[in-house]
């Protein structure tokens, strides 16, 4: 679920024609007549998480052209996406967002990476009635946004991961007192929440949570208060900043940092750890991820990703081809009823493509269920994710992974069932720890 190897991004934006320093792709990346529908999508392609987003964007493309190698969205036409940069900052993906919506027109964007800017974005989406779909904003918040069924998102939220995490951290690693460090911003904070209670309703203590500017370099003052109390481990909610942090605490004589998350599950970021410290500090932290359920496209996707960037899918890739396949599903769905292919019209097929009943398909499958929409079938898509069963925010269910370090390499090592009770409450199975 972690690439294999360091990619930068001057080689990620080479692949894709465009030069290295460039901050925009451009729109439609297809050479076809300009019938069909343009999608949009904001995506980090510079700052703290540059190195998914063009990972992102590949395996959207993957989805896209399967597609339209099919013939397009039947009633629709060809599908083709306007890249745009997030720059996993909140102001440039409001830009962007903004510009995708009122200059290109389009009915729905796939994005953004981050929470922090996802919740921005939907303050231009959901008034000009834009559908908004990421592969990997998790924060609890957007649960309850106001959205007129306009948000959705391909990850569960991390009410979920705060569960597992805990769980980790209490039963598995026997902490039984913990520090936080994290993002103050929609996805750190939300998290550390979730940790917190979860942590707290095990039994154990956590003695801090120090949330720090994203855009701050120096962590001196995160670090003293967390470790004031000698807690038995510190968790790091970050990005890409989290060298910084782990590289200053260590500095600072402290190695007791552990208990990882998704937003630092990056072989990139890791191997620059491991040349700058060593392998051996590394050595055996943990962390929590959504992870992936066993569905018939899960290899299939896996093949066209590693086809295309010769690395393993990395984390949120699986989610963010499931978003396009099941937002062009959704397309067709609307297209079937005659209605005009808008953001609310959309949204409203959503579930009607994704959850059951109805015939399954998955990757690879798009052509044949595009084709069964419009002959006025019902159809269940189970994607590269697992199964993208939506609930009444939008939200998908699935189970959480647990992942360590070994030899300066990302090992997931055991993935738990979650989900969600009748009245909504979220639940996951006891972790066993295995491969830690």
């Amino acid at each position: 679920m972690v690439d294999k190897g360091r990619i930068s991004r001057r080689t990620f934006l080479k692949g894709l024609g465009v030069a290295a320093g460039a901050s925009v792709l451009p729109g439609p990346l297809f050479s076809f007549a300009q019938e069909g529908v343009v999608m949009g999508a904001v995506v980090p392609l510079t700052g703290q998480l540059q190195s998914f987003g063009p990972r992102f964007q590949i395996a959207a493309e993957i989805a896209r052209d399967e597609v339209n190698a099919a013939g397009g969205i039947p009633g629709v036409g060809i599908l083709q996406l306007a890249v745009r940069d997030s720059g996993t900052n909140p102001e440039t993906g409001v830009q962007s967002a903004t510009e995708l919506v009122n200059t290109v027109g389009v009915p729905a964007i796939f994005g953004a990476a981050a929470s922090g800017v996802t919740i921005p974005v939907s303050s231009v989406t959901i008034p000009a009635g834009v559908l908004l779909i990421s592969p990997s904003a998790t924060s609890p918040a957007i649960s309850n946004l106001d959205d007129n069924d306009l948000v959705w998102r391909t990850a569960p939220p991390d009410s979920l991961q705060g569960i597992v995490l805990a769980q980790l951290a209490y039963s598995v690693k026997g902490y039984r007192k913990i520090a936080v460090i994290s993002r103050n911003d929609a996805y750190g904070a939300g998290l550390a929440d979730a940790l917190r209670a979860n942590f707290e309703k095990l039994g154990g203590t956590v003695t801090n949570v120090s949330l720090y500017d994203p855009a701050t370099t120096d962590f001196s003052a995160e670090i003293a208060a967390a470790e004031a109390d000698n807690p038995d481990a510190v968790s790091l909610i970050t990005f890409d900043e989290g060298e910084a942090l782990i590289t200053q605490m260590v500095a600072a004589g402290y190695t007791n940092f552990d208990l990882f998350v998704d937003g630092n599950k990056n072989q990139d970021l890791i191997d620059r750890l491991v040349e700058a410290l060593g392998a051996e500090l590394l050595e055996g932290k943990v962390g929590t991820a959504p992870a992936l359920a066993e569905t018939p496209g899960g290899e299939v996707f896996a093949a066209a990703y590693r086809e295309r960037l010769n690395e393993d899918p990395f984390v949120f890739t699986p989610h963010s081809y499931d978003a396009i396949a099941v937002t062009a599903l959704a397309m067709a769905k609307a297209a079937a009823q005659g209605q005009e292919i808008t953001g609310a019209n959309i949204a409203a097929s959503m579930r009607d493509v994704a959850n059951p009943p109805g015939t399954e398909y998955s990757v690879g499958q798009l052509g044949e269920a595009l084709a069964a929409v419009a002959a006025g079938e019902d159809i269940n898509y189970v994607g590269a994710s697992g199964a993208v069963d939506f609930d009444a925010n939008g939200d998908p269910f699935g189970p959480v992974g647990i992942w360590t370090i070994k030899d300066g390499k990302i090992v997931d090592t055991e993935v738990v069932n979650c989900g969600f009770g009748e009245g909504g409450e979220p639940f996951c199975e006891e972790p066993k720890g295995e491969g830690l």
